[in-house]
């Protein structure tokens, strides 16, 4: 602390911030200088603030600031609980006009999607209580409709847009996507090949020779090549 500063409370904490003139005056408690105010804000930058004209107004400036610290945790608790309170259907709405990067024909897409597929079964559910068994059943659902794999995969993807920006904002505790097994191609198992298989890979490697023809025959008219030994 400076010469000059009065302390905050018993002292002066940069948790708390301090109170002080920044004169040069030997009685400062007694001059006309106006009192400034330095603290760390949310972000825990350092500011600073004068034109206090009593040490009470710089105190009470003082006093708001780290009060509004301190209950910052509480009011972002409380809007957490409030987004996660929200029906689907009201988040979706909102959720959408953010996207400000999806182009005109996305959104129309998007839309399509949320109207025909996720919002007729999860309109009503609150946010807060999505979790990987209620996707899971999302999914089974469409299967059980027999939607089309292109479609399943489209609409799980727009529902996964929405659900993972709840989780980002803490409307949604813990992912609500983990362990789930997306829609997809169920790929042909695999079979090892029989007598009868390897057999007909086996004459289809075999040359076939060249019908009319003798290929050990020399052409006619001409001798059999000599073969010269060394």
């Amino acid at each position: 602390m400076s010469p000059g500063d009065v302390p905050f409370g018993d002292q002066t904490h940069p948790r708390d911030g301090q109170l002080f003139k920044s004169c040069d005056c030997t009685r400062q408690g007694r001059c006309s200088h106006p009192y400034a105010i330095r603290y760390r804000d949310a972000t825990g930058r350092q500011r600073e603030e004068t034109g206090y004209a009593t040490q009470q107004d710089a105190l009470d400036r003082l006093t708001k600031v780290c009060r509004g610290k301190q209950d910052a945790p509480q009011q972002q608790a409380l809007e957490k609980r409030e987004l996660g309170k929200q029906r689907f259907g009201e988040y979706c709405s909102t959720w959408l006009p953010r996207q400000r990067h999806f182009a005109p024909g996305t959104v129309r897409t998007v839309t399509q999607l949320l109207d025909n597929h996720v919002l007729p079964s999860l309109e009503s559910r609150r946010v807060n209580t999505f979790s990987p068994a209620v996707v899971d059943d999302f999914i089974q659902a469409m299967e059980e409709r027999s939607t089309g794999l292109a479609t399943q995969q489209n609409a799980f993807d727009t529902l996964k847009k929405v659900l993972l920006d709840a989780h980002r904002r803490g409307a949604i505790t813990d992912d609500p996507f983990h362990g789930v097994v997306p829609p997809g191609y169920v790929g042909t198992p695999l079979t090892q090949p029989g007598p009868a298989d390897r057999g007909r890979a086996a004459r289809s490697r075999t040359p076939r020779p060249v019908h009319g023809k003798d290929e050990r025959a020399p052409p006619s008219g001409q001798d059999a090549p000599l073969r010269h030994h060394l």
